[in-house]
């Protein structure tokens, strides 16, 4: 891995975070972060991508409390799809939230003194710039996968030369489209038993040519950028699932992500972003909550309440909100980084897809179904959102039908929503308010994580050199020291260990003593009774005989894979 900094003194500024950046840039302004808060913040590279870029990951927490690695962390990343730039904004702010906010916010200042946050903002930054500066839109890597040659059929491409490949309506007496009869901008699906339109029916295409194209049918070629890096992970991964890659962690990008975060074992909590559709997805993927530890289920429940009330945003489990099945009736949602990260690693995490136009235009969102993947857009629906275009965007999101004779359809019209600008991702004026509600929400989830303190010490002298030494240790964090119940499940965290150190001889007790897990203050769950409340088992009281000459001293170290490290010294 690479350590990179910059040189110079000069005061870091917050970032304009209502633009998108190049890698170049990027790589800058987390360098200058880097620069500009050296006690706080670390920049390293994971690795590279498939075209030699670097993946960059910020550490950041307070080095003067300890490093690290001794303290409970959370990871952030976004865009590991290559258009999904709003998720990029999102950690890039969550980090300065973080560095700007030390010293001036209580609660920040206690979070990096006690935490730890491993920021990535983009995870995919080759197909991000492809996106950026080209005006193709691809899924993830640039890599050409399957490896073929450039299919027939029709191909996306600007035709003319305005920097956008929108779509084409062509003219068609068997299409599925006609004209909004409310808004000529606005095509809308034809009836079942409709068999006339003023203006006739028409086919929807992206703009493009075909490829090898004799008269007949129009199909589309299928892409030669088909790599989906959000299924490539190895929880339920399948050659069946579409992008998934030769085999699990087959791409440089996915290897070097599972590698960071499998050799950081204080991970306790995954936050990633992606875009569009305004909802906080959590695990499980591939199965419904029945399969889940129950009380995993419930702190779900309980950390996406919260998400819920900060974002406005709602919480679901990535299997009820894609409700579409493949071919062999399966979910077709496997393979991800949140799967992977809780089903094999016990990690509590998260998949936030920013960016909610509809719901921004007025559009309900059924009940059932958070991401609306069962839902056909109406001409009410469509009508909301062109309005919300004018209004709100002063109607640059949408671009005006335009004749175009095709080479070789004829007479089309070009036009349609500026998918990249106002679709997929969060407009310039909404991008603050994106980056503010859900970098807020990763404050409250820092604060939930474990944290291992040793509460006491006490040293009672029995007899010459002789000395009973007793350690109060407890867990102070919201989350359990092996953060959920599937991490103990597969066996990803080592127990809690309580060892005295500096004593020249332990008569009674080990040295090192194993603890198991201790519960966090979710546990405390449940009605109040006449007797009081159920007990939380967050604390041990443990105990040693030890030699040792008085006056001289002794360090208590409590350790916890997931909580942290804490140290006392005592005098016997």
């Amino acid at each position: 891995m690479t350590d990179t900094t910059t040189a110079g003194t000069a005061t870091p500024q917050p970032t304009d975070i209502t633009r998108f950046y190049k890698h170049d840039e990027m790589t800058a302004i987390l360098q200058g972060l880097a620069a500009g808060f050296p006690e706080l913040c670390a920049i390293e590279s994971m690795g590279t991508s498939y075209e030699g870029r670097d993946l960059w990951v910020l550490t950041i927490t307070n080095t003067a409390t300890g490093p690290a690695n001794e303290k409970p962390a959370m990871y952030i990343d976004g865009n590991i799809h290559a258009g999904e730039l709003t998720g990029c904004n999102v950690a890039l702010s969550t980090a300065e939230r973080l560095l700007f906010g030390y010293g001036s916010d209580d609660e920040i200042t206690q979070l990096l003194d006690t935490s730890a946050f491993y920021i990535a903002p983009r995870v995919q930054p080759d197909g991000a710039e492809k996106y950026m500066t080209t005006p193709y839109t691809l899924r993830s890597s640039v890599r050409h996968w399957p490896e073929m040659e450039q299919d027939s059929g029709l191909t996306p491409q600007d035709l003319n030369d305005d920097g956008l490949i929108l779509q084409m309506r062509v003219p068609d007496a068997k299409g599925e489209w006609r004209i909004s009869a409310h808004d000529p901008r606005l095509m809308v699906k034809r009836a079942p038993d409709e068999v006339a339109a003023e203006g006739g029916f028409f086919r929807l295409y992206t703009e493009g040519l075909l490829h090898e194209w004799q008269r007949g049918p129009v199909k589309l070629a299928r892409t030669q950028e088909g790599l989906d890096l959000n299924r490539n992970w190895p929880a339920n991964w399948t050659p069946l699932q579409r992008g998934g890659g030769d085999f699990p962690l087959s791409e440089p990008e996915t290897r070097a992500v599972a590698t960071f975060v499998s050799s950081h074992p204080n991970i306790s909590i995954a936050q990633n972003y992606h875009t569009t559709g305004g909802v906080i997805l959590r695990a499980p993927c591939a199965v419904g909550d029945n399969a889940v530890p129950p009380r995993d289920k419930d702190l779900y429940r309980a950390v996406g309440d919260v998400g819920e009330a900060i974002t406005g945003y709602p919480c679901a489990s990535v299997y009820d909100s894609f409700q579409e099945v493949d071919d062999f009736g399966r979910r077709s949602q496997s393979g991800g980084f949140i799967e992977w990260t809780y089903d094999h690693l016990g990690i509590l995490s998260f998949a936030t897809e920013l960016w909610d136009i509809q719901s921004r235009a007025g559009i309900e969102r059924p009940k059932n179904d958070p991401m609306r993947t069962m839902r056909v857009q109406t001409e009410e629906d469509g009508l909301k959102l062109l309005a919300f275009n004018d209004e709100q965007l002063g109607g640059r999101g949408f671009a005006a039908w335009t004749a175009f004779e095709h080479p070789q359809l004829g007479a089309v019209e070009i036009g349609g929503w500026k998918g990249k600008e106002v679709r997929q991702n969060a407009p310039a004026e909404f991008l603050e308010d994106e980056c503010e509600r859900n970098g807020a929400y990763s404050v409250r989830q820092g604060l939930m994580l474990p944290r291992l303190v040793i509460d006491a010490v006490e040293t009672e002298a029995v007899g010459d050199d002789l000395h009973i030494v007793r350690a109060h240790v407890s867990n102070h964090g919201y989350l359990s020291t092996s953060a959920t119940d599937q991490a103990q499940r597969m066996n990803a965290v080592t127990p809690v260990t309580v060892e005295i150190e500096g004593a020249s001889e332990v008569l009674l007790g080990q040295r090192k003593q194993a603890q198991g897990q201790l519960q966090g203050r979710f546990s405390a769950r449940g009605m109040m009774f006449a007797y009081g409340m159920g007990k939380v088992d967050n604390e041990r009281m443990v105990e040693w005989l030890v030699r040792g000459t008085a006056g001289s001293s002794v360090t208590i170290v409590a350790r916890g894979q997931r909580s942290g490290v804490a140290r006392h010294e005592v005098t016997l």
